[in-house]
């Protein structure tokens, strides 16, 4: 038998890229625990948890207002998919985990999907998924970003400038009164000059 058939193949592994922002990152050093650009592997078993204590929580945030077990991510597979899926559940009793665009209380659970934006406290983090072959297995790999990901995705931010409800200019009504007797809002009150 030759040395190269006794040679495993290497399993490629899921990786969860997580890239963290928080507004005062650069003066406080929030994320000097975690193990930044280096792909930290993970058995599939065990429960992703990030938190403030580093007792519990394998992924330690440097600061006090985050909670002591703050969220967990676990691996899973679905029927019949050879691929990893993770959900998402929030540990912290004080402090509510936004996924996407639903609330999470304390130990409600969601799946994470392919790409989704975490916010909790004034921290923000952008988790996105590379696929692998191994099921036992994935990777974590933590960066900073200098940019907010919910302002680089729009979230949260104001599309164009308010349009007030009546419809009329704003001189119309301050300077001489509405000029019609129709209703000013949608509800079935009319101002009589």
């Amino acid at each position: 038998m030759s040395d190269i058939s006794k040679l495993e193949t290497q399993e490629l592994l899921t990786c969860l890229h997580v890239q963290l922002f928080h507004p005062n990152q650069a003066n406080r050093p929030l994320f000097h625990n975690l193990p930044l650009n280096e792909p930290y592997e993970m058995d599939a078993e065990d429960p992703l948890r990030l938190g403030r204590d580093g007792e519990t929580c394998p992924f330690v945030l440097n600061d006090t207002t985050v909670s002591r077990k703050q969220l967990s991510v676990q691996a899973y597979r679905k029927p019949n998919s050879p691929f990893l899926s993770f959900t998402i559940q929030n540990l912290s009793q004080k402090v509510n985990l936004m996924v996407g665009g639903s609330e999470l209380k304390h130990l409600e659970r969601a799946e994470l999907n392919d790409k989704v934006l975490l916010r909790f406290g004034r921290y923000e983090l952008l988790i996105w998924q590379e696929p692998g072959d191994s099921k036992n297995k994935f990777e974590i790999l933590f960066e900073t970003c200098n940019t907010s990901p919910s302002q680089e995705m729009g979230i949260g931010v104001p599309c164009r400038q308010p349009v007030m409800d009546s419809g009329l200019p704003w001189r119309n009504i301050e300077n001489e009164g509405p000029t019609s007797q129709e209703p000013l809002e949608s509800d079935e009150t009319i101002f009589v000059v």
